[in-house]
């Protein structure tokens, strides 16, 4: 699993499918500004997720499977299920990664660095226009949803672009694809999105117990 896709990437892939077509009135403009309306009072996200991992060398990699909460500011809460079973979450000031089976958890303090993160996620939503250059993306599937290509307007992010797919008709978010500097990509496809599903504060809380050894990098 890329834990640093994650944990230092802002907040989707060219084969989702996409809206486009000649009776679609809807311009790129109008459909940014549907997009930010739409997530400017959302103050917190949950979901299921698919996480699909591309090597640019090697190909497709690893699959997994989770729940996520995000809360504005800046919070969010990963579960990954399964053999592989780990817990990402931060209260926006620090950052917990836990693996159970290891019963070891990694602390970051410093989270002020970096182009953004998916912590970010509810904020760039409703700020896609500021922060980055957008173009639609084309495709021959479905047309219930849009395909948007992102490159951020910020030269020191640390990701190449974003591909999102939302779907068209209540521009919930479907699909995150980040691309890093060296072309691999991690794709993160979303079902049961649940917008202001007011988490309690303690979900972005990580309290290790005796047995779980902490590092701090």
């Amino acid at each position: 699993m890329r834990w640093l896709a994650i944990a230092t990437l802002s907040l989707l892939s060219t084969g989702a499918t996409a809206w486009a077509g000649p009776e679609d009135s809807e311009s790129l403009d109008e459909l940014i500004q549907a997009v930010e309306a739409t997530y400017q009072d959302v103050q917190s996200l949950g979901a299921d997720f698919v996480q699909t991992t591309r090597s640019a060398a090697m190909g497709e990699g690893d699959t997994q499977k989770g729940t996520v909460l995000l809360a504005r500011p800046k919070k969010m809460r990963w579960e990954f299920t399964g053999p592989e079973a780990r817990l990402f979450v931060t209260d926006g000031s620090q950052m917990w990664m836990y693996s159970p089976a290891d019963k070891q958890a990694h602390v970051y303090e410093d989270l002020s660095s970096g182009g953004g993160g998916m912590e970010s996620l509810l904020t760039n939503l409703d700020q896609l226009d500021e922060l980055f250059d957008i173009e639609l993306l084309d495709g021959a599937g479905a047309r219930q949803s849009v395909a948007l290509k992102l490159v951020p307007k910020d030269a020191g992010a640390n990701f190449k672009n974003l591909r999102l797919v939302i779907s068209k008709k209540k521009y919930l978010l479907e699909q995150v694809t980040i691309v890093d500097a060296f072309d691999n990509e991690t794709e993160l496809s979303f079902s049961q999105v649940r917008l202001n599903v007011a988490p309690d504060d303690d979900r972005f809380v990580f309290v290790p117990g005796e047995d779980v050894e902490v590092i701090r990098p």
